[in-house]
């Protein structure tokens, strides 16, 4: 298991004094700001609350508002979204800390299955609504247009943009005729970062906030109850989902690239219980019914009461349709229902496939085939892994796509209760009903039991009764894991190569030696995400020739290390790269606005105002960076 750095970051100690150093959206329609301010600082232990939920995911937030060189008060998005509340969900259908629908969400790269929703999931929906935003300005230009598109859709910000042309108006934010919502937005936004900027002013008290991470990412590899993962890490399943609300069953459902966030804290001690776990992992299994059958009867049939097995597949319909997957506990029959076998099998994507069940001649009840028997027919394409790139013609996404408004009074702070058993529809061309059936039915043929590599579990012989039994932890004799200060000092941060080892992920590993995922990608030449175990990667990027150029000479090849002492020529005068602040800097792959500024000391906010607004929103290795002279 790789962990973050927890060192402290820049700007000191407090994330509040790093996020004042990042804003930068200029105020629009000042009256509206005003009255939001005073909606806000009416009942200040309302905003506090909101503010303080934040915690959890806010560093790893502006971590990447500030690598991709965003105004931070972007960070601050979700309290006007979901008022920081993970498993809100709008009365249209939008979900998640960024509130996404469900289109505009498969179109960034979220997946939506069964066991599954990634707009709910607290960093790839942070990846997508960042990517989204991005998209937004560069073909807007202005962010507080880029905001009015994300809540109205840029289909309909376009359409309004043009007939305020058509009618002689400069197409700004005050300009352009929207709804009142969309009106409110932005100005929601930048009240709360006044407030932010000074709080005693509106009477809120902020407590300091360390600038430090406050969860990691872990990667099992194996599939377990929630209510196990929580044990492991010694804490509760309520905290657990905080983290983890975009898990839709209580089974973590693992795959390729999928996570799971344990806090800081807890980290070593999760390592440490997961490798000596000597119990199942799992307690459920996947019971497919042939044809319709009552809840009643499936429940008491698998030794569970009905309002459990309703409760545990968020279900409202009293009746079952042939192929729709629940699922039910390992106690009561089991020769009925789907075990879920020892592996380390991954959740199958593809939005069609066959059913894994099949009617057996002379048999009263439904008998799935063994998993390794079934025989899927083709399917198409899986989700997409990754968010697609947009340019700025391209064309715009329907209106009710788009991430929708919600304010903190209307959030409703529960997950979603579908009444199918997929929230997801296939891409095929069939009936609504039936895809949604088959994506489900694929998934829930996929998942299969993991177990400890020290334990072999029989199923069929001795079913696993989690419902009414608490997963035992480690005896007490244990010797405790070791510290995570210790863990992070035996990186070495000068290391050339890093070997892969169990648990390992990109986003991890270039985290552990200060790189970006793009980065260590490019030092690898590797075309996704995947990495395997024992694979041999390059931690350290070739030696930069030099950090800067402006009628630059070659560095000799006795010279000092080109990160360290790059010697340059700026207009005419020699200086060294430490102390002295050149007039033009070449953007390495891997650069933003934030790096570049910390390399020579001196504020982002200063290259912002010197350079052009549009290009440093998208630096590309080559382009020359302005940077006023100093001490030359």
């Amino acid at each position: 298991m790789m962990l973050l750095n927890s060192s402290l970051l820049r700007n000191g100690d407090n994330v509040w004094e790093r996020a004042r150093e990042g804003f930068q959206l200029p105020e629009v329609n000042a009256d509206i700001v005003r009255r939001q301010e005073r909606l806000y600082s009416a009942r200040p232990e309302v905003f506090k609350r909101m503010v303080d939920r934040s915690r959890k995911y806010l560093f790893h937030i502006m971590n990447e508002v500030e690598r991709r060189g965003m105004p931070t008060e972007i960070a601050f998005l979700p309290v006007v979204e979901s008022a920081f509340v993970p498993t809100a969900t709008s009365p249209v259908g939008a979900a998640g800390l960024w509130q996404f629908m469900p289109a505009t969400g498969r179109h960034y790269g979220l997946e939506q299955t069964w066991w599954y929703d990634g707009r709910r999931d607290v960093v790839e929906a942070t990846r997508a609504a960042l990517d989204y935003l991005e998209n937004l300005y560069a073909q807007f230009g202005d962010w507080n247009l880029a905001l009015a598109a994300y809540n109205w859709g840029e289909g309909n910000l376009s359409r309004a943009i043009a007939r305020a042309q058509a009618a002689g108006l400069e197409p700004t934010y005050e300009n352009i005729k929207m709804p009142n919502e969309t009106r409110n937005y932005a100005p929601k936004l930048i009240a709360v970062r006044n407030i932010l900027a000074d709080p005693d002013k509106y009477g809120v008290k902020l407590d300091k906030f360390p600038n430090k991470p406050y969860f990691v990412a872990v990667s099992t590899g194996r599939h377990m109850d929630i209510d196990v993962a929580a044990k492991m890490a010694g804490m509760s399943v309520a905290e657990f989902k905080e983290l983890n609300p975009a898990f839709n069953l209580p089974v973590y459902a693992h795959k390729p690239g999928r996570q799971m966030l344990v806090p800081v804290a807890k980290a070593d001690k999760f390592d440490y219980n997961l490798e000596h776990w000597d119990k199942p992992l799992l307690s459920w299994q996947v019971y497919i019914p042939s044809g319709d059958e009552s809840i009643a009867s499936v429940a008491e049939r698998h030794g569970m009461s009905q309002s459990e097995l309703l409760a545990v597949n968020k279900v409202r319909s009293r009746t079952l349709s042939a192929g729709q997957p629940v699922l039910v506990a390992m106690k009561g029959k089991v020769d009925d229902a789907a075990p879920l076998e020892a592996g380390d099998a991954v959740i199958a994507d593809k939005p069609a496939i066959a059913p894994v069940m099949v009617a057996v001649a002379k048999t009263p009840e439904p008998v799935s085939q063994p998993l390794a028997a079934a025989k899927p027919v083709a399917a198409p394409s899986p989700i997409m892994a990754a968010a697609p790139v947009l340019t700025a013609q391209a064309p715009s996404a329907k209106a009710a796509e788009s991430p929708t408004l919600i304010a903190a009074s209307n959030v409703a702070a529960e997950p979603p209760k579908p009444a199918t058993a997929s929230p997801m529809l296939a891409a095929a061309p069939a009936p609504a009903a039936e895809q949604t059936v088959a994506v489900a039915q694929a998934e829930a043929a996929a998942i299969k039991p993991v177990v400890s590599a020290d334990v072999v579990v029989k199923p069929a012989a001795k079913p696993v009764l989690v419902a009414k039994s608490e997963p035992a932890t480690p005896p007490s004799t244990t010797p405790p894991a070791k510290p995570l200060e210790a863990r992070l000092a035996a990186v070495n941060p000068n290391a050339s190569q890093h070997t892969v080892a169990g648990g390992d992920t990109l986003f991890n590993i270039s985290r552990r030696y200060s790189l970006t995922v793009a980065e260590l990608k490019s030092i690898n030449n590797l075309s996704d995400d995947t990495v395997k175990l024992g694979q041999v990667l390059k931690v350290k990027p070739s030696a930069v020739k030099a950090d800067t150029t402006l009628l630059a000479e070659a560095v000799p090849a006795d010279a000092p290390s080109a990160q360290d002492e790059a010697i340059v020529k700026v207009s005419g005068v020699r200086a060294q790269a430490t102390g002295a602040v050149p007039a033009e800097y070449v953007v390495q792959r891997g650069d933003t606005v934030f790096s570049i500024a910390r390399r020579f000391g001196i504020n982002h906010s200063d290259i912002q105002r010197w350079n052009d607004a549009r290009m440093l929103a998208k630096l590309q290795p080559g382009q020359r960076v302005r940077i006023e002279s100093q001490g030359l």
